[in-house]
């Protein structure tokens, strides 16, 4: 205890305040005369001190008193770094051996491949995540190791620092048809016959056999064991027949071909899907005019994959939809090819105007994963957003923050179908989603997988909400969007969506087809958040707002939607990296490319001081010009 805590205590705390303070500055001053005068005393008399009788049991009290008892010199500072480098655990010779110096270099390895291979402030993209999906961001790739085995750089005369050029390839004697189906005679039995002894009318106008290979028998499983069979996914690839290609275009195809079908086995089938505008050749009556199309139009090596249609085989197949333009029915060339092709039990829609930096089956195998694992626990509502990980934080945070914000409110919980509607797919296990622990659906395949949000256009400015046809209840008519068609549609929800045009004229608009009639018939429909850049400078907390406005159970679905085509916020939509049109996708894919932009940033002199561009795995949409002398069509009308 302290002098002055003894005092208080004992003593002073009895006494009148004015006595109580006047007798603790004296007592102050005493201590601090005391306290000079001991330490002088000391050291003008150490001597005498030490050499009296008692001085060991002095020295030692004097020393305790004040705290120098420790007060001598640590040798370890003399001997400890020198016994460190002279000996080693374990070591029994004598003498200790001395280890070898090493050069210290704290710096980095900066002509290192490591190092070369280290993004340095590669933005994080603003939409979307790597992680959610499970997609590699560790990787990136230039335009060489991205192209370089479909044919990109096999005329450079140069040397390409990084880059090994392959043996040339003769690409007009291919057929990749012919290829595709020689790689699935060779994986059969990894496939299921199940969907090709699906029997389907070809009675429809314009009905065309097709020339399939005949399906030999699967071998028998051995006695005990069940053989794990695999779905095949349709990819088809839109064009118009008259479509100039350029060179990029061929090695954006021949990629999707080598690692979609031949890389997996068959897993996968690609085709042209050629929309033929010119309505007066008999591309359906005469076989020659199909060989002239083809010979006039299509590069050699692609001609045996394409299928031909027009508008006059969607007006035959589908009467009661008056309406047959791409931009009004994009789905029913798919919902056609499916009829004619039923042993699919997947078909993706691509548009050539989309590229993809990253390796095509990891990016849909991924997503395909990532719709498998979602629950139908607030799905729909999910769907809505678009996910903005600076503001929502993971996956994992985002989902809880939609349940939290959704307790209370009405959720879409199995089927919500069109009176004209009898719902096909499985009814939720329980009663309402607050009595599901986010289990139903875990597991289950999507029906529908689309890259944008899917919204509730009722009640927006969007371009297209009352596109509907013979739906009973008009306007009123539940319903859902999903802007840009490129998907992927189950077998089922295509048959659904053929037969109810064809047979009893129910119709929507492109962008509200596929996800409506999952919301009719309950099947699950997903909105993979894959990475979508922005090249701008806004945050994601200061955009997550704009991009998803309205009640928890109605985001993007008002008059403030982010679809509204009241042109409020292009000037951020067109700088993202996929959007329904954009400038950012083809600025970004041509820099990447090694061409010039429109403000005279790349190009080859900016590569040869900071070198080739190099990304990760991006899905790019819209881009229109890949030839370095841009064509007269714009990504952004």
């Amino acid at each position: 205890m302290s002098v002055r805590m003894f005092i208080k205590d004992h003593y002073v705390i009895l006494w009148p305040p004015w006595l109580r303070w006047r007798l603790r500055s004296v007592i102050t001053s005493f201590l601090a005369l005391a306290f000079v005068w001991i330490i002088t005393f000391s050291a003008r008399y150490r001597s005498s001190v030490t050499d009296g009788p008692d001085s060991e049991a002095l020295q030692d009290a004097f020393q305790v008193e004040f705290g120098t008892a420790h007060d001598v010199r640590n040798e370890m500072y003399f001997t400890g770094g020198t016994l460190s480098l002279t000996s080693n655990d374990g070591q029994t010779t004598d003498p200790l051996t001395h280890p070898q110096p090493i050069v210290y270099d704290p710096y980095p390895a900066y002509n290192s491949q490591d190092w070369n291979r280290t993004w340095r402030d590669f933005p994080a993209p603003t939409f979307g995540s790597y992680d959610a999906m499970d997609l590699d961001d560790r990787v990136c790739a230039d335009r060489f190791a991205r192209y370089g085995a479909y044919g990109y750089g096999e005329n450079e005369t140069d040397e390409v620092p990084g880059f090994k050029k392959p043996s040339r390839v003769a690409w007009d004697t291919l057929q990749w048809g012919n290829l595709q189906q020689q790689c699935l005679e060779r994986n059969w039995d990894r496939y299921s016959n199940e969907s090709l002894e699906t029997k389907y009318s070809n009675v429809y106008p314009f009905a065309i056999p097709q020339a399939r290979p005949p399906r030999p028998p699967q071998k028998r499983a051995e006695a005990g064991s069940v053989p794990r069979l695999f779905p095949r996914s349709a990819v088809l690839v839109r064009i118009w027949h008259d479509m100039n290609w350029t060179e990029n275009d061929k090695h954006y195809l021949r990629s999707l071909i080598m690692e979609l079908s031949l890389g997996s086995g068959a897993e996968y089938e690609v085709f042209l899907m050629v929309h033929v505008k010119d309505l007066s050749l008999p591309i359906f009556s005469d076989s020659s005019t199909v060989e002239q199309i083809k010979a006039t139009f299509i590069p050699a090596e692609f001609r045996d994959i394409v299928i031909f249609f027009n508008n006059k085989l969607l007006e035959a197949w589908y009467p009661n939809i008056e309406e047959h333009e791409p931009v009004y029915q994009h789905f029913q060339p798919v919902q056609y090819f499916s009829q004619m092709y039923p042993e699919f039990d997947y078909v993706w829609q691509l548009e050539m105007d989309s590229r993809n930096t990253g390796h095509v089956y990891h990016f849909f195998d991924k997503a395909v994963e990532f719709a498998k694992r979602q629950p139908r626990k607030y799905l729909w509502e999910r769907n809505a957003y678009f996910y903005t990980p600076e503001a929502h934080g993971t996956w994992e945070e985002f989902t809880n923050m939609v349940g939290n914000t959704m307790a209370g409110r009405q959720s879409v919980w199995g089927p919500l179908p069109a009176d004209e509607v009898e719902p096909v797919g499985p009814r939720p296990p329980v009663e309402t989603p607050d009595l599901d622990d986010y289990e139903w659906g875990v597991g289950e395949e999507a029906e529908f997988i689309t890259f944008l949000p899917i919204f509730d256009p009722e009640g927006t400015l969007w371009t297209f909400p009352d596109k509907i046809w013979n739906f009973q209840q008009g306007l009123d008519t539940p319903r859902r969007a999903a802007v840009i068609t490129m998907s992927r549609s189950s077998r089922r929800l295509l048959t659904l969506m053929h037969e109810a045009q064809s047979r009893r004229g129910l119709g929507l608009v492109s962008e509200m087809t596929a996800a409506s009639w999952c919301l009719h018939h309950g099947l699950k429909a997903v909105h993979v958040p894959h990475p979508i850049y922005l090249d701008g400078k806004w945050t994601g907390r200061e955009l997550v707002d704009r991009f998803n406005p309205g009640e928890p159970e109605k985001i993007n679905g008002g008059n403030d939607s982010i679809w509204n085509w009241n042109h409020l916020l292009d000037h951020i939509i067109y700088r993202s990296s996929y959007m329904f049109t954009t400038y950012t996708a083809e600025d970004l894919f041509r820099r990447w490319l090694g061409f010039k932009s429109d403000d005279g940033g790349g190009g080859k002199a900016y590569e040869a001081v900071h070198g080739r561009l190099c990304y990760p795995p991006i899905f790019l949409h819209t881009v229109k010009n890949t030839a370095e002398e841009k064509g007269p069509i714009k990504p952004v009308p």
